[in-house]
């Protein structure tokens, strides 16, 4: 919120603060904005009588808003792949640990002559409820996270970040995700399947 007084207001207030706007007919690139700064604190530097002079030019305030904004997309990313993979990785190797039990298992169901691809069904409904449940939960968890999260916070979106940006990064996440998810449950049910013919099958 800005408010205007007039100067006969003003001239009985205490200054505490003065900022002055300079506007440019051309946009100042980063490195001339970056040079001015340091001739503007070679000319006014800083000293100890309580008057401190400085100078922010819109091109370096709009470089380090889009650093920061890159460096926590990429840390939020890095994170949420890492422990994306991790818990793929444990429920993978759940199932493949369970290999054992499940061949004898099949095995009994064969000599009781249970066809083939209806085990290699079976394995695959047994693989969709153990992988679907964690990824179910943790879908709903953060669909109300992120809505809550773009409620309270929207206007701050809209204005650093921008609404169409942001779900395109979010779009590209989730679509990373999947993939990974994809690839994990695609291997573990092909490792798994193998058993139901008596020849566990090789993953490279």
């Amino acid at each position: 919120m800005v408010y205007i007084f007039p100067d006969s207001v003003c001239e009985k207030l205490l200054a505490v603060d003065r900022n002055r706007y300079i506007m440019t007919e051309e946009t100042v690139p980063l490195e001339k904005a970056v040079e001015l700064e340091q001739i503007f604190g070679e000319v006014y530097p800083e000293t100890d009588t309580g008057v401190h002079y400085t100078i922010r030019t819109r091109t370096q305030q709009i470089n380090s808003t889009t650093a920061m904004i890159f460096i926590l997309r990429a840390v939020m990313t890095y994170g949420a792949v890492v422990l994306l993979v991790i818990c793929f990785t444990i429920l993978a190797l759940q199932q493949l640990c369970d290999l054992p039990k499940w061949q004898y298992r099949f095995g009994v169901l064969r000599k009781m002559g249970v066809e083939k691809s209806h085990l290699d069904r079976i394995i695959l409904l047994q693989l969709s409820v153990w992988f679907g449940i964690p990824v179910l939960v943790s879908a709903v968890v953060s669909a109300a996270v992120m809505g809550y999260f773009f409620q309270m916070y929207s206007a701050q979106i809209n204005a650093y970040i921008g609404a169409g940006e942001l779900s395109a990064q979010v779009g590209a996440v989730t679509a990373v995700l999947a993939g990974l998810l994809f690839c994990y449950f695609v291997s573990t049910w092909r490792m798994c399947i193998g058993i139901s013919g008596g020849k566990p099958q090789k993953i490279l």
